[in-house]
């Protein structure tokens, strides 16, 4: 059974999910096809989860309900370049897989040529409830300059 909030955004690429309960939710991710796990939340879901299931841990904290600054969009983004252009699937995670991971996914997009407004739009779709404040659409208007100029 998939983690909580588990869905694929970019298949094999990138998946989201809310905070882990279990670690079988790490081993269901290592099972199909997530070697990275990047972490939102102030504290990441316990090493010997992440080290029994085989993952790799990037631990990027940011506070509830805000949105990564411009440096820790840059620090996903290039975790998510990597992973996989090394065969490798990243899956991101918050608490409720909504705010902070909405966010990071929406500036995924938008290092892939969207705009802010269109990926706001796409993550919302593939998972509803995305992005939830005013200042983590301000900060990917931000990230989206920040690239453009």
């Amino acid at each position: 059974m998939p983690p909580p909030g588990f869905s694929w955004i970019d298949r094999p690429h990138v998946a989201a999910l809310a905070f882990p309960d279990a670690a079988e939710d790490l081993l269901w991710l290592r099972r199909n096809g997530i070697e990275v796990l990047v972490s939102l939340t102030e504290t990441p879901a316990p090493r010997q989860w992440v080290n029994d299931a085989g993952l790799m841990l990037v631990h990027v904290p940011v506070l509830d309900m805000a949105a990564p600054s411009l440096r820790q969009f840059e620090t996903i983004l290039d975790t998510i370049h990597r992973a996989n252009k090394s065969g490798l699937g990243v899956a991101i995670h918050c608490a409720a897989g909504k705010g902070r991971t909405g966010t990071a996914l929406a500036a995924y997009f938008v290092g892939q040529g969207l705009s802010a407004e269109d990926a706001i739009e796409k993550v919302r779709q593939l998972r509803q409830g995305s992005i939830e404040t005013t200042d983590q659409i301000q900060a990917l208007e931000e990230f989206e300059k920040k690239r453009r100029g």
